[in-house]
């Protein structure tokens, strides 16, 4: 994969051109060392970028409605029930909490971003942030209300902190007026935020979409404007190359505990000022992400940080190109 991978929304400022080559000099010297291939990095990505989303989590949901049984397994033991599913789940366990009239539930990860990926893609920008993370365990009413969310004062809240081992799934109720839709058209009602709970769909199919969301907290930003319109799973392809080679990393074997991984990412999140989530929390994450990946590899005398210095400056001043890399790597 080369910076040509088909993204249009890379980032030029100082922060982003730091991390771009040492991304590219964690993956070239990763590949060289056998520890991930070229095949394994671009499967991930494609992987993330086109099957893995929320369409998996809704037709959990869609089948949860039509099937009594199964929604009584999902409840009880959702790994079990999960197998039905053409889709990896993984080894983090998922626990599904159903919302009633009288109970709402919804997910949040305080620690960094935990999350069911293999259900519902990669988080929204809006969930890594300190704001919701902070917020969301303390005033949860209050976060849900800016997410156009307003509950009555007989509705018990919920809240769900995920974690590297257990990840957390909502199971909204199902709007009435749909018993004569078919399994599709179920799953086509089913938003990704209600599945983290956020928000509440329409209780009839004939209500339309959800409230608007308002103004989001400290740090200021706005939730209508993070989630007012699609953000691409990546944006810039350096975000796309250093979440690829962790999971390559865990995914093929090579001995790495995402728990090892996750308690670096965890240390990366509180080392950051929240001020720095401001002006961009995405490119802001995966340079944690990026961080605790370098961290892991270097502990695990897998690589030296010498090395990564050598062949960063290398990238930086155009000497190699990450072309050459896939090409000469290609197949290992």
């Amino acid at each position: 994969m080369s910076d040509g991978h088909g993204h249009d929304h890379a980032h030029d400022d100082e922060t982003a051109d730091d991390v771009r080559p040492r991304v590219r000099a964690l993956q070239s010297l990763l590949i060289e060392k056998g520890f991930v291939s070229t095949d394994a990095i671009d499967e991930v990505i494609a992987s993330y970028e086109h099957d893995v989303g929320p369409m998996n989590g809704a037709r959990v949901v869609a089948r949860a409605w039509t099937d009594p049984a199964f929604k009584r397994q999902l409840l009880e033991d959702a790994d079990a029930a999960l197998e039905a599913f053409d889709f990896d789940v993984g080894v983090q366990h998922i626990d599904v909490k159903e919302n009633t009239d009288a109970v709402h539930n919804a997910v949040v990860c305080t620690l960094c971003s935990c999350y069911p990926w293999s259900l519902l893609g990669l988080p929204p920008t809006w969930y890594k942030t300190p704001a919701y993370r902070s917020r969301m365990v303390r005033e949860p009413r209050a976060v849900l209300s800016e997410f156009g969310l307003d509950l009555d004062a007989e509705t018990d809240v919920n809240v769900w902190d995920s974690s590297s081992e257990i990840r957390y799934m909502v199971l909204p109720q199902r709007p009435s007026g749909t018993e004569d839709l078919d399994g599709d058209e179920l799953a086509a009602l089913v938003t990704r935020n209600a599945m983290i709970g956020v928000e509440r769909l329409p209780r009839t199919a004939s209500d339309g979409g959800v409230t608007e969301p308002g103004q989001f907290g400290d740090p200021g930003a706005s939730l209508s404007e993070l989630t007012g319109e699609e953000r691409p799973t990546f944006e810039a392809p350096w975000q796309a190359r250093g979440f690829a080679v962790a999971v390559a990393l865990y995914d093929d074997g090579a001995g790495f505990e995402w728990s090892a991984f996750q308690e670096r990412l965890i240390d990366a999140v509180e080392a950051t000022a929240p001020s720095a989530y401001a002006d961009d929390a995405e490119t802001t994450y995966y340079e944690q992400w990026c961080e605790a990946l370098e961290r892991l590899v270097v502990e695990r005398d897998v690589l030296d940080t010498d090395a990564i210095d050598e062949r960063a400056a290398e990238f930086a001043a155009g000497d190699r190109t990450a072309e050459e890399f896939v090409e000469g790597f290609r197949g290992h």
